[in-house]
């Protein structure tokens, strides 16, 4: 049997042939053990099995905590649940080997044995340039870390967040693993178009983070949007998660409400129709609501 053959809202297999859950929890700037206790305490009650975490959230330690107080109490170990982080790309020299240090790092904080999946977070440093000639070749350092942690069973899938087409021309022509996933903010007002249908071709799932693009009433109130919520009588946040799932892309939506985490999962009998989906692909203005444009990356 599929290891999350029965999870809530399905799975993904991806190329490198492990499988992911297509609806997680985020865990974005949730800091505290409190906070952390009671979202995944929530998550795991309404079925959740996916949670996506970072090395810059500086959560990993209340996760690997939170989940280790919280799974026995739904006779759940952490074979049963899929973590996804995140490596930056750390200023300084030594790139390659601070990388490697900080997912061993990462190891300890979630107490695991392996991670699910480890993400490049973003294609250039932190607090670097868009236009540094030296980004490829640290984007390159940082993945062939991530490789060698595959190699040694430290992770089972590695993979990219922020990365556009040009970046992947790049990668692909000389890494050993291919990447499995790239993460992306993803919504109707920024959709991406070429770029998911690029890693659809190149067999890469697409993950969608910010899907509710941060409740911005510009897109909530948008006439699009409230149409079809009103057809199928859901909320707003639904068509909002429904336009990236319906399209086997997979959502992480953040919180630490226990009603909102439950009523967030209750998307995934929703499908929009082919119709619907181009309706709000055709609102796309490629606006961002993280601080991430990596499509200024060179």
């Amino acid at each position: 049997m599929a290891r999350f053959g029965s999870t809530r809202g399905g799975y993904v297999r991806l190329a490198d042939g492990y499988e992911m859950p297509l609806f997680g929890l985020g865990t974005y700037k949730i800091t505290s053990q409190k906070d952390m206790d009671r979202a995944v305490d929530a998550a795991l009650k309404n079925g959740y099995r996916l949670f996506d975490t970072a090395y810059a959230y500086g959560n990993e330690k209340q996760l690997g905590e939170a989940l280790q107080k919280m799974l026995p109490e739904y006779g759940l170990t952490l074979a049963d649940v899929f973590i996804t982080t995140k490596v930056p790309i750390l200023n300084g020299s030594d790139k390659k080997e601070r990388t490697y240090e900080v997912v061993c790092e990462s190891l300890k904080k979630l107490q695991m044995e392996a991670i699910d999946l480890v993400l490049v977070h973003y294609p250039r440093e932190w607090t670097g340039s868009d236009k540094n000639a030296k980004n490829k070749e640290d984007r390159m350092e940082v993945y062939q870390a991530l490789e060698k942690c595959k190699e040694e069973g430290k992770v089972r899938s590695i993979g990219v967040s922020n990365y556009e087409i040009r970046h992947f021309q790049e990668l692909l022509q000389e890494c050993r693993f291919r990447p499995a996933v790239n993460q992306c903010e993803y919504h109707p007002f920024c959709c991406r178009k070429e770029l998911v249908e690029y890693c659809r071709q190149q067999e890469i799932f697409f993950e969608a983070f910010t899907s509710l693009a941060r409740q911005d009433p510009k897109l909530y109130e948008n006439e699009v949007v409230t149409a079809i919520a009103e057809s199928r009588k859901i909320s707003v946040s639904h068509v909002l998660l429904s336009f990236a799932l319906s399209q086997n892309i997979g959502v992480i939506p953040k919180s630490t409400n226990a009603e909102r985490i439950a009523d967030n999962i209750e998307v995934v009998g929703t499908k929009l129709t082919r119709a619907e989906i181009d309706d709000l692909l055709s609102l796309n203005k490629t606006h961002n609501y993280t601080d991430c444009s990596p499509w200024d990356v060179l």
